[in-house]
């Protein structure tokens, strides 16, 4: 967890692990701590300055029995992204979910090191985009969440093209949370994952691309992310009850 607002970098480190750069305050009084998540050793190292520590064990989704990492800022999210120029912020077999208890502003690419969908047609030979590519899900997946606040994108970087590897979701009971650009237009705006809202915002983008990652019409999500379960209600099958579970987490530190 995070105390306030916080910038963050999502970074595939070396070997199969994932890194986790958060950056607090301004000036002289910036503190970068570093999150390295590596499943390989087992490990997680902490770093802070000349400070850092390693523990023992990976995080765990207990959901699912498998590894899973949430970074839970109760703050704002005024920056995330991946290291640029075409890097992944996503290593393979890295589960993540970015969540804010206000807004998530995005300000570069999030890229998934293997990508688990096509993004054209015949990228597969005979195949349309937004084709589930065989032998890329290596178990990635990327969730970014708010309950209070919107999915921002404010595109800082020098192309006009912001691609988002992830499921987003900016949804609560009764809220009013959305994908917005506060920043400049976007010229292509690409998402592979998927998109959940409770309204419909400006995008700002001349050209937006949606490719569902076809892994989430499984049992697949990011670790502990808010889902769905749709039940029939009557005959028709247009009639339908949605009922949503996990749409918050507790603290309970105090316990």
């Amino acid at each position: 967890m995070v105390e306030g607002n916080a910038q963050v970098q999502l970074a595939a480190g070396p070997g199969q692990s994932q890194v986790i750069t958060v950056v607090q305050g301004s000036g002289k009084s910036t503190t970068t701590t570093t999150v390295t998540v590596d499943p390989v050793a087992n490990t997680t190292t902490v770093a802070s300055g000349s400070s850092s520590q390693v523990v023992s064990g990976v995080p765990m989704d207990y959901n699912t029995g498998k590894p899973g990492t949430m970074l839970y800022v109760d703050g704002n999210v005024t920056s995330l992204s991946g290291p640029g120029n075409g890097q992944p912020a996503v290593q393979d077999g890295a589960a993540l979910d970015v969540t804010a208890a206000n807004n998530i502003t995005v300000t570069g690419d999030l890229l998934y090191k293997t990508p688990p969908v096509t993004t054209t047609q015949n990228q597969i030979p005979n195949t349309p985009a937004d084709t589930l590519i065989p032998g890329n899900d290596k178990g990635q997946v990327l969730g970014l969440y708010t309950a209070k606040g919107d999915i921002q994108l404010d595109n800082q970087q020098s192309s006009s093209r912001l691609e988002i590897d992830a499921s987003l979701a900016a949804v609560s009971a009764g809220g009013s949370g959305g994908l917005v650009n506060i920043g400049r237009s976007i010229g292509t705006l690409t998402i592979v994952g998927g998109r959940i809202q409770n309204e419909i915002k400006n995008i700002n983008a001349n050209t937006r691309n949606v490719f569902f990652d076809r892994r989430f019409a499984g049992n697949f999500a990011p670790p502990w992310f808010p889902s769905t379960t749709i039940t029939p209600s009557g005959e028709s099958s247009a009639s339908t009850v949605a009922s949503v579970n996990r749409v918050r987490w507790v603290d309970q530190t105090g316990d």
